[in-house]
């Protein structure tokens, strides 16, 4: 069984009928789902990602169609007092039944009736709206999900006529719009249930309820995540803290917004002591972030944590006062200035139970997911390539030859056996020999014109890399992350590629000789 799949299934059983705010602060916000069993599906991950920041209840059972709406949304609503309703009809009002149909729910597109026609379901839903409004809630409708070929009781293209006249209803009630049906409209056929299905497999729920939180967010912006940054050396804060907190950014990442920051700084580096000042200003002038003495005081005032300091050497020790006050930590690459603090870093976290990981943003470049997904029979090897210039208070490749290392990795997966090295003051070639006997290589280039591209060699294709990408498609696994506390990369991958970098270096003190990685990783502490 899948993680995600037993997640959802021990969520699901806390979540069906209204969940229980009981051991949730009084004074967190309060959000109401009332909708169909997409909802279902999708709610326990919602309550999820929004645990410890607002208790989410959905009403019991189906919330079927707009006339069981009308009959039973007093008793949902209840004397409550709700901060968000988010809410849904459609599919069933669309879902034509006949009574002799052996179909599950009598679902007969061929001899069946409709259940509401346009009309109706326009009229409906302007007395529900009327109804909800009175709550003083926030109301964010989501539109029907998508109707694939093949389902029994549903006609191609009334779901996009029935979302239409919904529109038009929440258009005129001043109500914001959660595309759901966009969405899912895209889906992959593996995230349904099964064909001509209108539901979803536990990974598409998951996916449904990342962006029924985007919807909320966007509206109660004092939901999203305040993030404290570590470290305002690096030209990285600001790209990331202007995607964060300017919504109008043509990829803004919603869900974290960075609030505060310890400032940090290495004076023996150049890249770091000549930078800071200009990008501090930029922070605290142009986004408002406000300035801490101490990264315990700091962590105080934020949800979450990212560990920015573009010098390695200090990231254990400022590591450690967030892992003492339990927040969720992203550290930028390197994750750390030598292999021992990577895994002693490693260490605390596993000790403390705090979610921690660190990536380079290339391993989320849409053209280097293209080339690890890519069908290409079984893999033999692959071969990355980019710059590799080196900072002499680091091992060669952390400083900046993470990268094209962490783009072979995400192609090649963990399990590296031996390293070798080839050095000029030009290139370098670096290259892995896996335990199953695959060759991933790493070539490094300094003093020539930078790229990055990587190439993978399967027994039915070669494939490489043909687009590049940016930060984003990383911010947005890091807002997951801060809402699920499951890093997508795992913290032994991590010091694994780590190890590697480390090993090329001891093969190059070594004259070129094949280096084991299992070594290094004991000889730093690995147990």
């Amino acid at each position: 069984m899948s993680r995600l799949l037993l997640r959802f299934l021990l969520l699901f059983v806390t979540c069906v009928g209204p969940l229980s705010a009981a051991s949730e602060s009084e004074t967190l916000p309060r959000i109401l789902i009332v909708g169909d069993s997409i909802s279902i599906g999708y709610t326990p991950f919602v309550a999820e990602r929004f645990q410890g920041r607002a208790v989410v209840e959905r009403i019991p059972g189906n919330a079927q169609h707009t006339g069981t709406g009308l009959l039973k949304l007093d008793d949902w609503l209840g004397d409550e007092k709700w901060d968000v309703i988010h809410f849904n009809w459609g599919l069933w009002d669309l879902c034509y039944r006949h009574p002799d149909s052996p179909n599950q729910g009598n679902r007969d597109k061929e001899r069946g009736t409709v259940t509401t026609t346009l009309n109706d379901y326009a009229s409906n839903l302007e007395r529900l709206v009327s109804r909800l409004k009175k709550t003083n809630a926030q109301l964010i409708w989501a539109n029907t999900s998508y109707v694939p070929e093949g389902e029994a009781g549903r006609k191609l293209g009334d779901d996009a006529r029935y979302n239409a006249v919904a529109a038009k209803v929440m258009a005129r009630n001043g109500v914001p719009v959660n595309d759901l049906h966009g969405l899912t409209a895209e889906f992959e056929p593996g995230l349904f249930r099964a064909p001509g299905d209108v539901h979803y497999t536990p990974e598409g729920s998951s996916i449904l309820a990342d962006q029924v939180v985007d919807a909320i967010e966007r509206e109660r912006p004092d939901l999203v995540f305040k993030v404290g940054m570590i470290g305002l050396d690096t030209s990285h804060v600001i790209a990331f803290t202007s995607r964060f907190n300017n919504s109008e950014h043509e990829n803004h990442v919603p869900g974290a917004r960075v609030v505060a920051a310890f400032k940090g700084g290495s004076p023996d580096i150049p890249a770091s002591a000549d930078r800071i000042e200009g990008f501090t200003r930029t922070l605290t002038e142009e986004y408002g972030v406000v300035l801490y003495d101490s990264i315990e005081a700091m962590c105080a005032n934020v949800d979450a944590v990212m560990l920015e300091s573009v010098d390695g050497r200090p990231h254990l020790e400022q590591a450690k006062p967030v892992f003492e006050a339990g927040l969720p930590l992203f550290i930028d690459k390197p994750i750390a200035g030598s292999l021992e603090d990577a895994i002693t870093i490693y260490k605390i976290a596993r000790r403390t139970g705090v979610p921690c990981w660190s990536s380079s943003s290339l391993r989320f470049y849409p053209g280097v997911v293209d080339v690890a997904e890519a069908e290409k029979g079984a893999l033999k090897g692959a071969i990355s390539y980019g710059p590799a210039t080196r900072e002499p208070n680091h091992p060669d490749f952390f400083w900046y030859g993470i990268h094209p290392t962490e783009a072979l990795f995400t192609v090649m997966g963990p399990g590296v056996r031996t390293v070798t090295r080839s050095f000029t003051p030009d290139n370098d070639v670096i290259t892995g020999i896996w335990q199953d006997g695959k060759i991933g290589t790493v070539y490094g280039i300094r003093n020539s014109k930078f790229e990055y591209k990587v190439t993978a060699f399967g027994t039915e294709r070669v494939v490489s890399q043909s687009r590049g990408g940016d930060y984003t498609p990383m911010l947005r696994e890091i807002v997951r992350f801060f809402r699920t506390g499951v890093a997508p990369v795992s913290l032994e991958e991590t010091i694994e590629i780590y190890a590697f970098m480390e090993a090329a270096d001891e093969s190059k003190r070594r004259g070129g000789v094949p280096v084991s990685v299992e070594g290094v990783l004991m000889n730093n502490g690995w147990e």
